[in-house]
């Protein structure tokens, strides 16, 4: 009985940790290749919050502004740039750019900046379009969170201990 005990504890304070170590502390990005168009398209995912205003996203490349849904920052949008980028919030707690590649073979850096009550948090992803997986019917988020529950079903068959 103790030994259950001792292993509980241990095994809630290394979750614990865990949890604070490797929690990401700003929105994960998710890039891939559209299957028709071969564009660009970067899912920019983050964690839900209740303040306001926002949640509004924007994304850059290489520092340059090409997309927005901040009412007030769209205008500053070159206007090539509007032509070949779509920001848009898919739900709550993601935003999405759509970008149609330049056909010179370099890689960017794009970054996601999410606007939540009076702060940003932002990261940045170098993508180079030609090592990009084509975006699935099975959303690049929803495969993560996939990929974690076959993972976590041995403990759950097993137990926390194992046999």
């Amino acid at each position: 009985m103790e030994l259950q005990l001792y292993a509980a504890v241990l095994l809630l304070l290394v979750n614990s940790a865990w949890g604070f170590l490797f929690t990401p502390r700003g929105p994960q990005m998710y890039p891939c290749l559209t299957y028709l168009e071969k564009n660009l398209r970067v899912d920019c995912e983050f964690p839900p919050t209740d303040q306001h205003p926002g949640p509004y996203c924007e994304y850059r490349q290489d520092s340059r502004l090409v997309g927005s849904t901040y009412p007030n920052m769209v205008n500053l949008v070159s206007v090539d740039n509007r032509r070949r980028s779509n920001v848009s919030l898919v739900n709550p707690t993601l935003c999405r750019l759509t970008w149609a590649p330049l056909a010179d073979e370099k890689s960017y850096t794009f970054t996601c900046r999410v606007y939540q009550g009076i702060a940003w948090k932002e990261n940045s992803l170098a993508i180079h379009q030609r090592f990009l997986p084509i975006c699935s019917a099975l959303s690049v988020t929803c495969a993560t969170w996939l990929l974690l529950l076959v993972l976590s079903l041995h403990m759950v068959v097993l137990g926390p201990l194992g046999p």
